[in-house]
């Protein structure tokens, strides 16, 4: 599947928001979060609801449909794109909850936005009628106009003892807290994907009623196709589409720029110089490789999993691999360009240089940062798995 052949009802919605987004990028950074109204706007659009189930009145889209859609809310926006990813993959343990839970949070008249953190940072205890938690989490995206976090913490019994699964790993649980419950704090001061409003989040005795946490290790109470798709695979997917939308948008800057620009002692645009032409075209095919081969990927899993058959460790270890790989030719693409616009790249007033921080940020991400390559190389040739898949 060809990303530009993919169409629904939230990507033209999202195609829609995209210049008022685009509008607002820069107060966007300089606030270091974004507005509760583009939030808003986002969820009244059903952008929120597309990893939810339809029983809760989500829209249950393809993952390369929610790809897709962050995808083109990046291009606008890095920021803005990585809060609605951070929403919809943390939209995914609506399927995990129980039935009464799931309508609770993600069914209710005021949409669900779920930021959520998958680093195990709290500590839990379990007590009659469900959990007290206490804990501090980083890289929150999108707190601030989040109404539920959901956040990974590791339990222990009354004597302080961790507890553990039936095969002997950590008892790692999900709880989701109301966005009162929450503590932000402000330390999202970073070069990167400034707008993101990626504060540290915490928690003190926050009680959970029993069954608003999720359990990964279970099977999901919603069984349908969207919920059987290997969860960090979605994570990996629809991380790596945020890179691959800010790269297209700074080669659209970038050409822009290069028909307009007439470079310091020179009579013609920058447009006609030979190297400016080849940066231009090296940025556009390791784009296009880079995105093609992820939405591929992605799609070859989803067949398996939609057709009923079980998720292979070769499947998803391409996914994987793909994400990692579209992720890095994104930011060596927007290099290209940064490098080939010369001193004004560097200037505030061009998107050019916002874009060139916020795709190195993205690559920062566990889910598609150098370290894939060892994990997925190691897997091809020796056939062990390390870590998550």
């Amino acid at each position: 599947m060809r990303p530009d052949t993919i169409t629904c009802p939230e990507l033209e919605a999202a195609l829609a928001l995209a210049p008022d987004i685009t509008a607002q990028a820069k107060a966007f950074e300089d606030a270091r979060r974004l507005s509760p109204q583009i939030v808003r706007r986002m969820a009244d659009a059903g952008l929120i609801d597309m990893a939810v189930p339809a029983v809760y009145g989500g829209r249950e889209n393809t993952p390369m449909e929610i790809m897709r859609v962050a995808e083109e809310i990046s291009y606008a926006d890095g920021s803005t794109g990585w809060v609605l990813m951070n929403y919809q993959t943390t939209a995914l343990v609506s399927a995990l909850l129980p039935p009464h839970r799931g309508g609770e949070v993600f069914g209710g008249a005021e949409r669900c936005c779920p930021a959520g953190v998958l680093a195990a940072r709290g500590r839990g205890r379990f007590i009659d009628g469900g959990m007290i938690v206490n804990g501090r989490w980083s890289w929150a995206s999108g707190c601030d106009t989040a109404n539920w976090m959901w956040a990974n913490t590791a339990m222990f019994d009354d004597a302080g003892t961790p507890m553990e699964n039936p095969d002997g790993t950590p008892l790692i649980l999900g709880p989701l807290f109301r966005s009162d419950q929450l503590t932000i704090h402000d330390t999202w001061r970073v070069a990167g994907m400034c707008g993101s409003g990626s504060n540290d989040v915490e928690v003190k005795d926050a009680f959970i009623p029993e069954g608003r946490w999720v359990n990964f290790a279970d099977e999901p109470v919603v069984d349908r196709p969207l919920f059987r798709f290997p969860v960090i695979s979605f994570f990996a997917s629809c991380v790596a589409a945020v890179p691959v939308g800010l790269a297209r948008a700074a080669l659209d800057i970038f050409i822009d720029l290069a028909r307009e620009r007439i470079p310091f002692g020179r009579t013609t645009p920058l447009a006609e110089r030979t190297s400016a032409q080849i940066y231009a075209a090296r940025a556009e095919a390791l784009i296009d490789a880079g995105r093609d081969y992820l939405y591929e990927m992605t799609e070859a899993l989803w067949d398996l999993v939609k057709d009923g058959q079980e998720p292979t460790v070769e499947a998803r270890r391409r996914v994987r691999l793909a994400s990692a790989q579209a992720a890095t030719n994104a930011a060596e693409a927007v290099d290209l360009l940064y490098a080939a616009g010369g001193g004004t790249s560097l200037f505030d007033d061009n998107p050019l240089q916002r874009h060139w921080r916020d795709v190195h940020a993205t690559t920062l991400h566990i889910q598609v940062n150098h370290v894939q390559y060892e994990t997925m190389g190691k897997l091809r040739l020796t056939g062990e798995v390390e870590g998550l898949l």
